[in-house]
């Protein structure tokens, strides 16, 4: 591509962001997404210097009274305000850079690509004193081909919550208990510890957060998010004295019935799941500016593989209710600490899951070498904000267990790459920075590296590349982003 026409096109998207935003922030700068308008507090209230989706204690305690807070009025009665739109817009645009634009790991074969991400569309909010919802359509790019042309738009339902909440005081006893229907097993996460509101939430266009290559780095089934929008959780849970907390949930695989609206209804390229029950319990303490919250969390997930005899060319690609069932074992812990006083906000999280996993015996020899298969992951994070304006985040997110030849080699960006030795061993850091000129726009930039990938500490790794035969290291899926977030 000549120079002048690349220059064109840059130059073109960024004046296209600067309209939209200035669009955003002419309006109502309070009336910002549908849980603000609701309430009329402001970003910094319910999220960590104004940044989502980093809830402080009064955005949990938002969230454990089921999204029912405010004064939006019954809707059942029709008489809900009416200069309140129940609905918000997300959009991303980005910039990505790529350390190696070897077509094994790009399939574009460039080293940079501007594009809009992602468009999502938000509703919600107070349905009655003790029901609310929160839901999410999000229209994307196809994640798995890193192309510059041709790519497809797709459109489906996103995180989506039901719940029923009561907070009621008795004798000496503060007590919030409630109960929900979701679309994603940490979903229902109040400390942001879990995977799918961890902080490192803006992703790549080729894949999600600081793990984008997925197949090498893999990650445990619960932290995974692959059964997400394909299947559905009831729950329940119970936060006593605002100290102790404590949820039981069961998630199931479903395309039919009454809850199928909250999946994407078909289940292709997700596992799906036999009855499955999920466990959190937290320590949670709060004093002054400060709040610090100790946790566990485990899973057992029965997931269907293919159904080979029916469809042999399937392999264990498709999961079929007639597959056989791999089973994982997740348990590990949490923890979060926060400092929330203007003009400085803090946080950390850290987590620790560990799995067990038993393969099903008709997979062994080909999808897995080993009936029995250990991961260890571990996920961390720190973010500070200033004046809720000016921010900086580190994150680290690593793997490590027994190797499986077969398990851990499948194939990354279509097909193109191999771990040589089945080694699952990874480690990457994530520094990034950002801008948030105003509360509903923030502008930053993320820099990805590997320290450690396939088992490989250094830049000749055990990685290969089924098009061109070469090896590759650690370094060369190192990936930067430039982005614009705008929420309204």
């Amino acid at each position: 591509m000549k120079l002048s026409s690349l220059f064109s096109k840059v130059k073109g998207s960024i004046l296209l962001l600067l309209g939209v935003a200035s669009l955003a922030v002419s309006l109502d700068a309070s009336a910002i997404p549908v849980f603000a308008r609701q309430t009329g507090f402001k970003c910094v209230a319910c999220h960590v210097g104004g940044e989502y989706p980093q809830l402080t204690s009064l955005g949990r305690y938002f969230k454990l009274t089921g999204y029912t807070q405010g004064d939006a009025k019954d809707f059942w009665n029709l008489t809900t305000n009416i200069d309140r739109s129940p609905f918000a817009v997300w959009l991303q645009a980005a910039r990505q850079w790529t350390t190696n634009n070897s077509t094994d790991i790009n399939a574009g074969g460039t080293g940079s690509r501007f594009d809009a991400q992602t468009l999502s569309l938000f509703a919600g909010g107070k349905i009655t004193d003790n029901i609310g919802l929160f839901t999410q359509w999000t229209a994307g790019k196809d994640t798995v081909n890193n192309t510059n042309s041709g790519a497809t738009w797709g459109v489906s339902i996103d995180n989506t919550e039901l719940r029923y909440a009561d907070h009621f005081i008795t004798g000496s006893h503060d007590v919030v208990v409630g109960a929900y229907a979701n679309n994603r097993i940490t979903m229902s996460d109040v400390w942001n510890t879990q995977e799918n509101w961890t902080s490192d939430w803006i992703g790549y266009f080729n894949g999600t957060g600081s793990n984008w290559p997925s197949s090498i780095a893999p990650t445990t089934f619960l932290q995974s998010g692959s059964t997400s929008q394909n299947l559905v959780g009831l729950g329940t849970y119970v936060f006593l004295d605002k100290t102790w907390y404590a949820e039981l949930a069961l998630y199931k695989g479903t395309s039919h019935g009454p809850l199928s609206f909250l999946t994407e209804g078909d289940g292709v390229g997700s596992p799906l799941l036999e009855a499955s029950p999920y466990i959190r319990l937290a320590y949670n303490k709060e004093w002054g500016p400060h709040s610090f919250e100790l946790g566990a969390h485990g899973l057992v997930a029965r997931a269907h593989n293919g159904d080979v005899n029916a469809d042999p060319s399937s392999g264990s690609a498709i999961s079929s209710w007639a597959g056989s069932i791999n089973t994982y074992r997740d348990v590990g812990f949490d923890a979060q600490y926060q400092y929330v006083l203007d003009p400085h906000y803090f946080a950390a999280h850290f987590r620790f899951t560990h799995e067990s996993s038993s393969i099903a015996s008709d997979q062994v020899g080909s999808a897995a070498t080993n009936y029995t298969n250990n991961l260890n992951e571990t996920a961390a994070d720190l973010t500070y904000i200033y004046q809720a304006k000016y921010g900086a985040m580190l994150f680290y997110r690593g793997a490590s267990g027994s190797s499986d030849q077969n398990l851990f080699n499948n194939a990354l960006s279509g097909g193109t790459l191999n771990s040589v030795n089945g080694n699952l061993d990874w480690q990457s850091w994530t520094p990034s920075i950002f801008w948030a000129p105003w509360q509903n726009v923030r502008v930053g930039y993320m820099y990805t590296f590997y320290t450690k990938l396939a088992g490989a500490g250094s830049n000749n790794g055990n990685i290969t590349g089924v098009n061109s035969g070469s090896t590759f290291g650690p370094h060369d899926f190192n990936t930067s982003m430039l982005y614009t977030s705008i929420i309204y």
